[in-house]
């Protein structure tokens, strides 16, 4: 299986999991949209205003914020290098939007199998957790259209753990009836804090992600 990250691979905070999940006889093989890149190189794919933001992490763990724009040829790229090497299937760890990837392989957008869940959720409140403030609009509209009632806060994956408190926090205030941590890089840790602190049940992208490709690779 190919992994792509809009980031930099290898994923540390995702690609274990995974892998446990799938076990060693699965191969896993990663590339990262910012790979060999130099810090000035990413800095000019940030984002500016009106851009359509994505939050990804850096073989350093630290996060960086870039266009979706101008990060697109590099995922592509990515996409076309795996399939090259003879990868069954491609899987893009990120929970954001990509409207107009190709692939002549199986792709796994983890973006439409997280919000697809809110097809099959009638009534109640969903609390969508995003990494950044400048997210929060986008990912409001992106539910609601999906006809979810939806509160959205925010907390960087890649930040401060009292930035998951924080949100998790509001969250309960809101009595929100599930919540959606929307984004590859929250990991079990932040899955535990939002539900000890809420009570509720909460989806966690690298769980869902897991278990999918651990049922496709039993086929």
């Amino acid at each position: 299986m190919g992994l792509i990250t809009i980031g930099q691979s290898p994923r540390e905070d995702v690609t274990p999991a995974l892998q446990a999940v799938l076990g060693s006889s699965i191969q896993l093989i990663e590339k990262g949209a910012l790979d060999g890149l130099e810090r000035a190189e990413i800095e000019r794919l940030a984002p500016k205003p009106g851009d359509y933001v994505l939050v990804t992490r850096l073989r350093d763990g630290t996060s960086v914020k870039v266009a979706r724009r101008l990060i697109m040829p590099k995922i592509q790229a990515c996409i076309k290098e795996l399939e090259a090497v003879g990868v069954d299937f491609n899987v893009l760890l990120c929970t954001g939007e990509f409207p107009r990837l190709e692939a002549r392989k199986p792709l796994i957008m983890l973006e439409q199998l997280i919000t697809s869940f809110a097809c099959w959720v009638k009534g109640g409140k969903i609390g969508v957790v995003v990494p950044e403030k400048e997210q929060a609009a986008g990912a409001e509209k992106k539910w609601r259209k999906r006809g979810a009632s939806v509160v959205v806060v925010w907390a960087n994956p890649y930040g401060d753990v009292k930035a998951l408190n924080s949100a998790a926090v509001m969250l309960a205030k809101e009595n929100v009836d599930l919540i959606v941590l929307d984004c590859i890089g929250f990991t079990v840790k932040a899955w535990e804090i939002f539900r000890q602190l809420t009570g509720k049940p909460v989806l966690l992208p690298q769980f869902v992600l897991g278990y999918l490709l651990k049922s496709l690779s039993l086929m």
